[in-house]
C-alpha cells in the first residue's frame, strides 16, 4: 500500500469515528423525557394492623373423669353433637358397685346398733323411774317410822311402854333410813346408766351418719363412672378408647373436648408490641384462611389481653376478635391472617406511594432543588428522594400507617416539567398515602420516568428513573 492510500484510509476512519461519536453525543442531547404520572385524587384510606391468629371456639369445655378405671363404653365420637347431661362414656363400675354394697351393709349394721342403743336408753329410763319411785316410797317409810319412833319415845317417857318397845321403834326408823339411802344410791346408779346409754345411743347415731356419708361417697364415685356432657355442643376431640385405663389420682385426665357453640368463633391474634397501643375494643377486623382463598371474613375486637406472649423473642399480645360462623365454614385451629382497622379517613387527598420513590437525574431538569427530605441541612441538588419511615420502603411513608407521615418530597408536573414540592403526609395503607398539605386535587405528580428519543419510544441514555 502506498503512502498516499494509507493517509486516505486513516482520514476516512477518523471521519467515521467522529460521525458516530457526534451521532451518539447529539442524539443523547436531543432526548426528551416522558413521565409516568398520577393525579392527586380524593378518596378513603384505611390504616390496618396485620397479625396472624388461630380460630377457636368461644367456649371449649374439657370433659374429664374424677375416678380411675377402665373405659368400658364410648357413646360419642368426633363431631358428635351432645346435649347437657347426655351420657357420653362409661367407666367399669364393678369395683364401685361393690363399694356401694359394702357401705350400704355397714349402714344397715349401724342402724341396727342404734335400735339396740335406743332400747337400752329406754330400759335405763325405766330403771331411773323405778328408782325414783322407790326413793319416794322409802321417804314415806322414813316419815312413818319417825312418827312412830317419836310416839314411842313420848310414851316411854310417860311410862306407857317398855324400853324394848322403844328400841323396836328406833330399829324400825333406822331400817327405813337405811332403805332410803339405798334407794337414793340406786337412783344415782340408774341415772348414771341412763347417761351411758344415751351416750352410746348418740355414738351409734353418729356412726349411722358416718356410714351414710360413706355410702353417699361410694354412690357419688359410682355415678362418676357415668361420664355426661356438661354443656350443649359438639365433640371436637376424643382422647381415649374403649379398654384404656385412666388414672385420676393426681390430675383429672381429659377424655373429650366439647365446643359449646361453633356458630360463634373467636380469633386469638398475636399483635406485635409495637402495634398493640393502636388496638382498641370494638375495632373492625377482617381475616382470611387458607381453606377459603379470596373469601374475607369479618369480626370485631372484643378483648385485649394483658398477658404477654413471647414468640421467637418477639413480644406479642392476644387481641381476641369475635367472629360469627353461621354456616360452620370456620373450624377450630385454622390459621387466620388478620387485619385490624385502627384508623379510617374519608374523602381525603391521596397519592400512590410510588411518588415517594422517584429520583430524577440532573439531565431531566425541573424546578430548583431544595434540601432532601430527612437529609442533612444544606444538601441541595437536582435529585430528590423522600426518606423512608420504619416499616416502609426507602422514600415512602411507613407501612404501619401512622397518623402523620411527616415531610416528603415529590415532583409535580407543570408545563411538562417536573417541579419539586414539599408536602406533609398522613395515613398510609402501604399502597397509598394521605396528603395533608402541599398538593391540590387534580394536580399531576411524577410516579415514574421513561426516556424517549425523538418520540421513537426506544429507551436509553442518561435520563433514568431510580426506585
Amino acid at each position: 500500500m502506498t503512502r498516499r492510500k494509507l493517509v486516505l484510509v486513516l482520514i476516512l476512519a477518523v471521519l467515521v469515528l467522529g460521525g458516530a461519536a457526534g451521532f451518539f453525543w447529539f442524539g443523547n442531547g436531543n432526548r426528551k423525557a416522558a413521565f409516568r404520572t398520577a393525579p392527586v385524587e380524593r378518596g378513603d384510606i384505611l390504616s390496618t394492623i396485620s397479625a396472624t391468629g388461630t380460630l377457636n371456639a368461644v367456649i371449649t369445655v374439657q370433659v374429664g373423669t374424677q375416678v380411675s378405671g377402665t373405659i368400658r363404653q364410648l357413646l360419642v365420637d368426633f363431631n358428635s353433637p351432645v346435649k347437657k347431661g347426655m351420657l357420653i362414656a362409661r367407666i367399669d363400675a364393678d369395683i364401685f358397685e361393690a363399694k356401694v354394697n359394702q357401705a350400704r351393709a355397714d349402714l344397715e349394721s349401724t342402724r341396727a346398733a342404734v335400735l339396740n342403743q335406743r332400747a337400752a336408753v329406754a330400759k335405763a329410763e325405766a330403771d331411773v323411774a323405778t328408782a325414783k319411785a322407790n326413793v319416794v316410797r322409802q321417804e314415806v317409810a322414813v316419815r312413818d317410822a319417825q312418827i312412830k319412833f317419836d310416839s314411842r319415845v313420848r310414851l316411854f317417857r310417860e311410862g306407857g311402854i317398855s324400853q324394848e318397845e322403844r328400841d323396836s321403834a328406833q330399829a324400825a326408823l333406822d331400817s327405813a333410813v337405811a332403805q332410803l339411802d339405798a334407794a337414793r344410791a340406786s337412783l344415782k346408779a340408774s341415772e348414771a346408766a341412763l347417761e351411758v346409754a344415751q351416750a352410746q345411743f348418740t355414738a351409734a347415731e353418729a356412726q349411722v351418719r358416718q356410714k351414710q356419708a360413706a355410702l353417699d361417697q361410694a354412690q357419688v364415685d359410682l355415678d362418676h363412672t357415668f361420664i355426661r356432657a356438661p354443656v350443649d355442643g359438639v365433640v371436637v376431640s376424643r382422647n381415649v378408647d374403649v379398654g384404656q385405663t385412666v388414672a385420676a389420682s393426681l390430675q383429672a385426665p381429659t377424655l373429650f373436648l366439647i365446643a359449646q357453640d361453633l356458630t360463634k368463633m373467636q380469633v386469638d391474634t398475636n399483635v406485635d408490641e409495637a402495634d398493640i397501643s393502636r388496638v382498641a375494643l370494638d375495632q373492625e377486623a377482617t381475616f382470611t384462611v387458607d381453606s377459603y382463598p379470596g373469601q374475607v371474613f369479618r369480626g370485631r375486637v372484643v378483648q385485649i389481653r394483658q398477658a404477654p406472649q413471647v414468640i421467637q423473642n418477639v413480644v406479642t399480645y392476644n387481641s381476641v376478635v369475635a367472629v360469627p360462623n353461621p354456616d360452620l365454614k370456620l373450624k377450630p385451629g385454622m390459621t387466620a391472617n388478620v387485619k385490624i382497622l385502627v384508623a379510617r379517613h374519608d374523602s381525603v387527598l391521596l397519592l400512590p406511594n410510588a411518588v415517594f420513590r422517584v429520583r430524577l437525574d440532573s439531565s431531566i431538569g425541573g424546578g430548583p432543588a431544595g434540601p432532601r427530605a430527612g437529609g442533612p441541612p444544606g444538601q441541595r441538588g437536582p435529585q430528590a428522594m423522600a426518606d423512608g419511615r420504619p416499616g416502609g420502603r426507602p422514600g415512602e411513608p411507613g407501612a404501619r400507617g401512622g397518623a402523620d407521615g411527616g415531610q416528603q418530597r415529590v415532583w409535580v408536573l407543570q408545563d411538562g416539567k417536573p417541579v419539586e414540592r414539599m408536602i406533609r403526609t398522613g395515613l398510609s395503607d402501604g399502597q397509598r398515602t394521605e396528603i395533608l398539605e402541599g398538593l391540590r386535587e387534580g394536580e399531576t405528580v411524577v410516579v415514574g420516568l421513561q426516556s424517549q428519543r425523538g418520540g421513537s419510544g426506544a429507551p436509553g441514555g442518561p435520563p433514568r428513573l431510580r426506585l
